[in-house]
């Protein structure tokens, strides 16, 4: 439960933001995904720092950001992935999307997860899980930024 209650910001961040995607990606088109790529890495990259200067004030904040940037990236990609899709395809290409989704999801979890692991060692301390945390999550932000870094050759007419 405590665990829960101390992710609810991101959660929160997340649920928020993604009424505002669809509004983004009208506005900004696919840059909408660079831009949530963007508050992501600030996000996660603040809950990094926080936890290793151990700022437990930051962490909140942090993870609203964190949140507030997964809330623009997945509807986001999704509409970037579906827009150039012929409709008659739409569903074939949306269940690709999400087991793409799936799978990267899992991968992650076990690639992270195992970075994580393999820095803590037989540590057990406070500060050790801290490392290994910031370690692992800074592996995370430097995949965000690789995202980002992506998301700029999307054309901005997806049909093209």
């Amino acid at each position: 439960m405590a665990a829960g209650m101390r992710t609810l910001p991101f959660g929160i961040g997340y649920f928020l933001a993604s009424f505002a995607a669809a509004a983004l990606m009208a506005r900004f088109g696919p840059r909408a995904l660079t831009l949530g790529f963007a508050v992501q890495v600030v996000g996660f990259g603040a809950l990094a720092i926080a936890v290793v200067v151990d700022v437990v004030s930051m962490l909140t904040p942090a993870l609203i950001v964190a949140g507030v940037g997964f809330g623009i990236v997945m509807p986001s990609v999704i509409k970037a992935v579906l827009g150039g899709v012929d409709q008659r395809h739409a569903g074939l290409a949306s269940g690709v999307v999400i087991s793409t989704f799936q799978i990267g999801s899992a991968l992650g979890v076990a690639i992270v997860g195992g970075i994580f692991f393999s820095i803590l060692g037989t540590g057990r301390s406070p500060a050790d899980h801290a490392h290994a945390f910031a370690i692992a999550l800074s592996c995370n932000v430097a995949l965000l930024v690789l995202g980002g870094l992506l998301s700029l050759w999307l054309p901005d007419d997806p049909m093209s």
